[in-house]
């Protein structure tokens, strides 16, 4: 048998070793490149905005006394019911003001009576005088007689009118439409005139929001808005956010403007109008209130998704021309509904990651989508 020599052994088996190498390489193929969400940065028209944190306010607030003392025999309403001017809330015992109010009656009529039998007497004396048969000074004594019983009437009808006013105080109503709170009072209760609130009432439509401005932010404010010029308050649109994503549908109008700046605070007081038809807001909430003038200007806006922050501040990830991620740091300006304007660090056309960003790191090539929705925003795109 012939043996083999090493060399020939190795080149014999050399093309399967070479085969099971490119096997090996055809298997580990190169992942597929990332696939991200893309916006192409495009200037728009907004109108300035600034913002501010405001405070919800009732227009009216009530709070409902008694103003006779007495039983409470009857509550007409359910805490938190949306009421009416005029409907019954409290019932107090009438009771002893139904009987008062029937003995200033009884003592009106006397007094009615007396005064028409002093006028009578007076008529008689005066054509008596005329004959002789009666001198001046009893035409005096009935004068003065028929002017007191006519004093007593006045003071009988006074006394009535104030018994059918304290009567009329046992039947609580609402003053003014709104809702009305929680009860502090049960039935049965002995309540005392002008001491306890028995419950409170606010209207909420329409609503105020109270907000502050400083007096260096008046500044910039002024300056923000026509450099300078004097800020008509008919021109501004006032909104509200409700949360981050979503506006208030109504829009709001200024309707004061306090006449000085509060030297302990430094900030002038502003309050806002808002229908509110659907009760969306309550008195006492926070929300974050924008100012915004008609004159529109162009700006670069850009999806708030897009936008992260470091230590070093805040920066977008670029899509470049060979579709690699490139990091921007951003400086902006104003928010426009779910858009932030960029004032530096940006240029129109280029292209910035919305969606994916988890997915990419800085150097890595991309395969991009354009969005197909813009984020809202209430102003008009270019």
């Amino acid at each position: 048998m012939k043996l083999f020599s090493l060399r020939n052994i190795a080149l014999v088996f050399l093309p399967f070793i070479l085969f099971a190498c490119n096997d090996s390489t055809a298997i580990k193929k190169a992942p597929p490149a990332p696939h991200v969400v893309i916006e192409t940065i495009k200037e728009s028209n907004i109108r300035p905005q600034i913002g501010f944190i405001g405070r919800t306010e009732a227009t009216e607030d009530v709070s409902i006394r008694a103003q006779v003392e007495g039983v409470l025999l009857k509550r007409h309403f359910t805490g938190g019911d949306d009421v009416e001017k005029g409907d019954l809330l409290f019932e107090i015992d009438s009771a002893p003001y139904q009987t008062t109010v029937n003995q200033q009656e009884a003592s009106l009529k006397h007094a009615q009576s007396a005064f028409k039998i002093a006028t009578n007497r007076w008529q008689r004396g005066k054509k008596l005088s005329k004959t002789g048969a009666m001198s001046e000074m009893d035409i005096d004594e009935l004068t003065a007689s028929m002017n007191q019983t006519e004093a007593d009437v006045a003071i009988k009808q006074a006394a009535l009118d104030t018994a059918l006013l304290d009567l009329s105080y046992t039947k609580i109503v609402a003053p003014i439409s709104g809702r009305v709170s929680r009860s502090a009072v049960s039935t049965g209760d002995l309540i005392t005139a002008n001491n306890l609130e028995l419950a409170t009432l606010v209207q909420l439509d329409p609503i105020w929001v109270n907000f502050q401005i400083s007096e260096k932010a008046l500044s910039k404010t002024r300056q923000a808005f026509n450099d300078g010029a004097r800020i008509e308050t008919d021109d501004i649109t006032v909104t509200i956010a409700l949360t981050d994503t979503v506006n208030y549908e109504h829009i709001g109008e200024i309707d004061f403007v306090d006449n000085r700046v509060d030297q302990s605070t430094g900030t002038l007081a502003i309050r806002a109008k808002f229908i509110n038809p659907e009760t969306m807001l309550l008195p006492g909430q926070y929300t974050s209130l924008s100012l915004a003038l008609p004159d529109e200007k162009q700006v670069m806006l850009i999806s708030q998704a897009s936008v992260q922050e470091e230590q070093q501040g805040r920066f977008v990830l670029v899509v470049n021309k060979e579709n690699k991620i490139e990091k921007r740091m951003v400086t902006l300006g104003g928010r426009y509904d779910v858009r932030w304007e960029v004032l530096k660090g940006l240029e129109i056309g280029e292209k910035i990651v919305v969606e994916g960003l988890q997915k990419v790191r800085v150097g890595i090539v991309v395969d991009t989508s354009e969005q197909t929705e813009t984020p809202f925003t209430s102003k008009s795109e270019k």
